[in-house]
């Protein structure tokens, strides 16, 4: 290449792109439910392991607990020195349970809201059927944390199966 030829080292800049996303309307036999307060209530007791979501100051973190639920308030253990302890405790957390069979395409999914605050005396009387929090993790996790569920929303997907 001579020097009046110069240089295209510069990468092409692909052309932009002018697609619309897909979408379209189709009746696939499914439905698409929200759940009432009560409901998600009882979905959340009928489980022991969901996804507490916080931010960290190096991003968004989800970490699977198990936990209990006593009346409205999600229980769980953690470390004393831990992620959750430093990053998710006195702020506003979402916790995240849900249940799918992908056999018959449903399932239902059940999210809460609030402030995580360190357990009191009085939620441990009020836990159903007096059971704890027993982590599947090894650690010292003897901090009790609970969740009020603030906010609770849900839905059920109800497929027609294959």
């Amino acid at each position: 290449m001579t020097p009046s030829e110069g240089s295209t080292s510069q990468p092409a800049t692909p052309p932009p792109t002018t697609s619309e996303p897909l979408s379209f309307d189709a009746d696939f036999g499914t439905a698409l439910i929200e759940l009432d307060r009560e409901e998600c209530l009882e979905l959340l007791a009928a489980k022991s392991v969901g996804r507490l979501a916080y931010a960290a100051h190096y991003g968004a973190r989800i970490l699977p607990v198990n936990y209990v639920l006593a009346d409205d308030s999600i229980i769980f253990r953690t470390l004393p020195n831990g992620a959750i302890f430093h990053h998710a405790l006195n702020s506003m957390c979402a916790f995240e349970v849900d249940d799918t069979d992908e056999f018959f395409e449903s399932g239902w999914s059940v999210v809460a809201t609030g402030f995580l605050e360190l357990a009191t005396r009085d939620d441990f009387e009020h836990m159903r059927h007096g059971k704890l929090p027993q982590p599947w993790a090894t650690g010292n996790r003897r901090t009790f944390v609970r969740l009020p569920c603030t906010q609770l929303s849900g839905r059920r997907v109800v497929g027609h199966g294959r």
